[in-house]
């Protein structure tokens, strides 16, 4: 790829990719409907294009590589009757005369890498949404559908089509947290609604990597959900909101008054995705700010240095193969073998075979409290490696990361833990006594596999 034209480059993720892309030495051209162009980095040339006109020739995409599309109303702001049409056509008929312009072109670009939005999946709770699951049936749903589905048109001319099912992007300048810095600031953000919702997030750095990714990847078609692979609800995204500007995040803002207040655009920020990457894990794409607090820090206050999460890392060397070693793992059920007998734990269900995008929920007690939890396995790489990560239970983040190499004559085990404490910082008095059940339970894992792998 040489050339990149990108609809939609004064809005706040258009800015950051083009920036980027000219910063790589591409050809880069802005479209935009003014006359008169914007500022603009330098090396970018301006072109007008009207993706309201169903007419508009395509010399705008002449000479051009891979077009990428953002423009769209926001959907920000107080749903009214008009401001859903805006939202609506601005992507569905926008998007279907961007295409016909396209075929207009004497030579079309080879690829087109079209905006989307999670909001395809409608609102799922904390089913796994990889980019084969259906769409939901809400308004933001269908119109994700037909801005997808006239994208897709462009396949008819040969084009290759891709698009990004995109989450909150986090970056400075815009976006989201400009609207939450200043109540965070000040200690008056919260969960909003009851904060078991899931936020499918990325970095805006990751994010114009991910496009870029996508313009120069053949293999990239169709959906490709734009999230990090880190699956927060909304109390951890404004715990970590909080957390970043070292402000407390306590107050909830409860449904009823979201409602009262934006009316039905509300709904969006009280419903959820659990929307799983798997195609940019598929392809090889590699985040840059896969955590979610560290990436919140990164933007909120870069000076300053992270301290959570919270990690902890155990190894254990045992006798045979690894095929062996990963397969006593896929099966879940040996995890209560490997659990202190106190903690009194017991799988209820595992949702079906060990793979990417499978849940297991089990209940144990900790010091005396009865908890559940359930675990869905992000990752799986047999025989090497595996990941799951907690999306319901004590902590505001349990992500473990299990991998397994060959040593010597055997199979060296590493537990690689990431760990967040929930209602930060009124938890902080509770860190020391975390850290030493975190450490009792893994010795006596360690203690248990060296014993289940020994030979009699």
């Amino acid at each position: 790829m040489q050339s990149l034209a990108v609809t939609g480059a004064s809005g706040f993720i258009g800015r950051a990719l083009i920036a980027a892309a000219a910063a790589r030495g591409l050809r880069v051209v802005a479209l935009g409907r003014s006359a008169n162009p914007p500022a603009l980095p330098d090396g970018v040339t301006y072109r007008r294009f009207d993706p309201n006109d169903p007419t508009g020739p395509g010399d705008a995409f002449e000479g051009i590589d891979v077009v990428v599309h953002l423009a769209g109303e926001s959907v920000a702001g107080r749903w009214t009757a008009a401001k859903k049409a805006a939202i609506a056509a601005s992507r569905i008929e926008g998007t279907r005369n961007l295409v016909a312009a396209l075929g207009r072109c004497r030579q079309a670009p080879r690829a087109l890498i079209c905006a989307s939005g999670v909001g395809f999946y409608g609102n799922r709770g904390d089913v796994p949404c990889t980019e084969d699951a259906p769409p939901g049936d809400d308004f933001l749903a269908e119109t994700c559908v037909g801005w997808e589905r006239e994208a897709r048109r462009a396949e008819a001319l040969g084009i290759r089509v891709c698009l990004l099912r995109t989450g909150l992007a986090l970056g400075d300048g815009g976006g989201a947290l400009g609207a939450l810095r200043t109540p965070f600031a000040l200690g008056l953000g919260g969960p909003l609604g009851k904060g078991r919702q899931f936020v499918p997030w990325i970095h805006l750095d990751d994010l114009v990597a991910l496009y870029l990714f996508a313009a120069e990847t053949d293999a990239a078609r169709g959906p490709l959900n734009a999230v990090a692979p880190d699956y927060a609800t909304n109390a951890r995204f404004t715990q970590a909101i909080g957390a970043a500007l070292r402000r407390p995040a306590l107050i909830p803002a409860p449904g009823f008054a979201l409602r009262l207040v934006l009316g039905p655009f509300a709904q969006t920020l009280l419903v959820g995705q659990l929307a799983i990457p798997a195609q940019p894990l598929r392809l090889g794409f590699a985040w840059k700010h896969p955590n979610l607090e560290r990436a919140l820090q990164d933007v909120l206050a870069p000076s300053r240095q992270a301290t959570i999460p919270h990690h902890f890392a155990a190894r254990t060397q045992v006798p045979g193969t690894l095929s062996d070693a990963f397969a006593f793992f896929a099966d879940a059920h040996n995890l209560e073998r490997l659990t202190p007998p106190h903690l009194n734990f017991t799988i209820e269900r595992v949702s079906g075979p060990m793979a990417a995008g499978a849940t297991i929920d089990y209940r144990l007690r900790l010091h005396g409290i009865p908890m559940r939890w359930r675990t869905l396995i992000e990752t799986w790489e047999p025989p090497h490696r595996f990941v799951d990560v907690q999306l319901h239970g004590p902590y505001a983040l349990w992500r473990h990361e299990h991998r397994f190499e060959v040593r010597d004559r055997g199979v060296e085990i590493t537990d690689d833990v990431d760990y967040v404490l929930p209602l930060m910082p009124l938890s902080t008095p509770a860190l020391p006594l975390v850290r030493a059940d975190v450490a009792s339970i893994f010795a006596y894992r360690q203690t248990a596999i060296a014993t289940l792998f020994t030979p009699s």
